[in-house]
């Protein structure tokens, strides 16, 4: 088959196939060999490659590095390592193996350096913290290939398991925004029925870089209290790819078509629940089950090396249909009906300009449309309709070895309308919503002496909603003491606008909320252990707080605590073992409640450990982990006070297997709360009478106890499984 050929089934593969395999007439050598530092540590994570090929890979905890060429006679191995020289051999080929590489370390130019204070990487060139590429996401514990699923393992995170989303650090899940390649979005996970998981709408397989920040992040990045989830996307693919993955509820097809220059990938999702939930049935009575139908495409092309485009379009369609109690007369029965369409487009371009210059150029568009039929009573409807642009710009330049400038500006343009009727012509409740916030910032990065660095930025917002510029200083100092020792010091003032809901209600007279980050950090690592001890300390003020019917911009609280992370792979060979543990302490005056109190999606004690343990013989990765929080605060009328009682703790013991079936197919099992424990969120109360004041005690519960997940992942035109990333 030549190459239009194959390009042509690529683009109408609509159907399962089964792939074999070409078989290549020439021989091919192998290259292996260790890389250390000159204490003759073993480094992790090294860039060894043929020059001028794409033949290469990294080394792996032990130093080691192992892969296969066709080239033949003379080539040019190079080894490059952040905070080292590039080591180069030129060789006849069929000599490079059993090589010891050593390399010598060097003073990093203010642009090469990675301060990792409150941030976890993922990805092969998001740093050298906590390295994770797209297939250890999918995984990681209990995370059923899901980003946000992994990232709960992280010390910072709580666990809130009726809806899955991300909190971090005290803060509510919208107070985390994520990005990608640098632009806004705002809706990023599925929504799904009451009281069940949400999931990214953004497969893993997509990025080559996820970078989790807890606190205390760049002045790039605005609109967000509490964190940050920057991703980007794989660069411009030198190798046609199609790939296949399958579990009991979904089905995904992909690939990617690749040019000299450039590459156009495409992927399919369809996720039904119809038959796992008559194999393993949930609480809900289903009349139409949950349906999601999604398409991602990406053109990517790299018009020299200086010069990069991406463009990336998702849709997802999201149905289901339920049996479900009136909501002011259980013993009525109303059948609920919802539909969603999200649109996400999002383009880049970076360009490398003379004299050390680099631009970049952003756009992004978020489009959400909700409807719900008998949302609350037979007949009524519930309409959403949110629309978000989101334009970039920035400009920088490494101006000497020491001192490193951003400029930049962004724009988020918004609306949002609203609609609920009790009949085609009973309107109940309406709004149109619009506003925009405009913002410049400017960071400057310096390096004062040897291993010391000093950051100092500023961001200016103006938002039309109320008319107010404000202005957000953010600093840091950081000490490098070695590549295996770190030590920071963050400071950073953030904003974000209310929620539209409550901006509707209110929108002249409310103020963005702020929140103030104080984080010290140590991070220690080498290539097979990484250690992270972070003391922090937040304050929130004007947050949206209900009095008498009226939002006003009084509220006020804190959250402040102690992150631990704990990873070793030298213990035990062929064992990596991760524990993470989390104390926070916060309390807020916010919206409904009558008294500072601890939020009820908080948790003071949160405590992690996982073991994942491979066996060569058998090729499977085993893995289990158990995560613990202490029980959450929440309001019961028969008691005096508010937030006036708790539930009991969360635990779930977890337990996954990766089966590496051949190089190219990967079988991945997972089952959750393997014990069966009922994990209690919350408490709804019900009115026995009026006259009494006396309410009954509903739990809160996940509408599923227990979770288990196979999934079949097959690349049908490489090697390696993973190629399943179509992108």
């Amino acid at each position: 088959m030549n190459k239009n050929a194959k390009r042509l089934f690529l683009l109408s593969s609509i159907a399962f196939s089964v792939g074999i395999h070409p078989l290549f007439c020439q021989s091919s050598f192998e290259i292996d060999g260790i890389v250390k530092d000159k204490n003759n540590e073993p480094l992790t994570g090294v860039n060894v490659f043929l020059q001028g090929s794409i033949d290469g890979g990294f080394t792996d905890s032990d130093g080691k590095f192992q892969f296969t060429t066709m080239q033949k006679d003379t080539v040019v191995l190079m080894v490059s390592y952040l905070g080292f020289k590039d080591y180069k051999i030129r060789s006849d080929v069929s000599k490079l193996n059993h090589l010891t590489v050593r390399l010598e370390s060097k003073e990093m130019a203010i642009d090469e350096v990675v301060i990792v204070a409150s941030s976890f990487n993922f990805g092969a060139d998001a740093g050298k913290l906590k390295k994770m590429n797209s297939l250890d996401i999918v995984m990681t514990g209990s995370s059923n290939g899901d980003i946000y699923a992994a990232l709960q393992s992280l010390p910072g995170t709580q666990k809130v398991g009726e809806n899955g989303r991300l909190y971090v650090r005290g803060g509510e899940s919208n107070e985390t925004q994520t990005f990608i390649n640098g632009m806004h979005v705002l809706a990023p996970y599925t929504t799904n029925a009451e009281n069940s998981v949400q999931r990214s709408r953004f497969s893993p397989f997509l990025f080559k870089g996820i970078n989790l920040v807890l606190g205390g992040y760049a002045a790039e990045y605005g609109q967000a209290l509490s964190s940050v989830l920057p991703m980007q996307t794989t660069d411009v693919s030198t190798e046609d790819k199609l790939g296949i993955s399958f579990s009991p509820f979904n089905l995904n097809m992909g690939g990617t078509i690749a040019q000299k220059k450039s590459s156009f990938s495409f992927n399919g999702d369809y996720m039904n629940m119809f038959l796992y939930n008559k194999v393993f049935p949930d609480s809900y009575n289903w009349i139409n089950p949950y349906q999601k139908t999604s398409g991602e495409t990406q053109y990517k092309v790299e018009f020299n090396p200086n010069n990069i485009l991406k463009m990336y379009a998702e849709y997802d369609y999201t149905t289901f249909k339920q049996n479900v109690n009136d909501y002011f007369d259980p013993s009525l029965g109303r059948k609920l009906y919802f539909k969603e369409h999200n649109l996400y487009l999002n383009s880049t371009f970076k360009s490398y300009l003379p004299n050390g210059y680099s631009l970049f150029l952003g756009a992004a568009n978020s489009t959400i449309n909700d409807r719900i039929d008998n949302s609350v009573i037979t007949n009524d409807r519930y309409e959403n309709n949110r629309n978000e642009l989101h334009l970039k710009a920035s400009i920088d330049k490494a101006v000497s070895s020491r001192y490193r400038l951003s400029l930049g500006g962004e724009a988020y343009l918004r609306s949002s309308a609203k609609a609920y009727r009790l009949s085609s012509d009973n309107l109940q409740y309406s709004y149109n919503l619009g506003y925009n916030i405009m913002s410049l910032h400017l960071d400057n990065n310096v390096r004062i002496y040897k291993g010391l660095y000093f950051n100092f930025s500023g961001r200016m917002e103006y938002e039309t909603n109320n008319n107010g510029w404000i202005f957000l200083p953010r600093t840091s100092l950081s000490y490098v003491l070695s590549n295996h020792l770190q030590f920071s010091a963050v400071y950073g003032s953030y904003s974000q606008a209310a929620e539209d809901d409550i901006l509707a209600s209110n929108r002249r007279n409310l103020q963005q909320a702020y929140s103030d980050h104080f984080i010290l950090s140590m991070a220690y690592n080498k290539p097979a252990f990484v250690c992270r001890i972070e003391p922090y300390y937040k304050k929130y003020s004007k947050l949206p707080l209900l009095n008498q019917a009226v939002y006003s911009s009084t509220g006020h609280g804190y959250s402040r605590g102690i992150d631990f992370f704990l990873e070793d792979k030298s213990c035990i060979k062929n064992l990596q073992s991760t524990i993470a543990y989390s104390y926070n302490d916060s309390k807020r005056l916010y919206l409904d409640y009558t008294q500072l109190s601890q939020p009820q999606y908080a948790t003071t004690h949160n405590f992690n450990v996982s073991f994942r343990y491979y066996l060569p013989s058998i090729k499977t990765y085993l893995g289990v982990s158990n995560l613990f929080a202490s029980g959450r605060p929440y309001h019961d009328p028969n008691k005096p006070g508010f937030m006036n009682a708790k539930t009991s703790p969360y635990n779930s013991l977890d337990l996954n297997m990766t089966f590496l079936l051949k190089p190219n197919v990967i079988l991945y099992t997972s089952m959750t709360n393997l014990l069966g424990r009922k994990n209690i969120f919350n408490y709804k109360f019900l009115s026995n009478s009026e006259e009494n004041n006396e309410y009954s005690k509903i739990p809160v519960v996940a509408s599923r106890g227990q979770f288990f997940y196979i999934g079949i992942f097959i690349s049908l035109m490489n090697t390696k499984a993973y190629e399943v990333s179509n992108f």
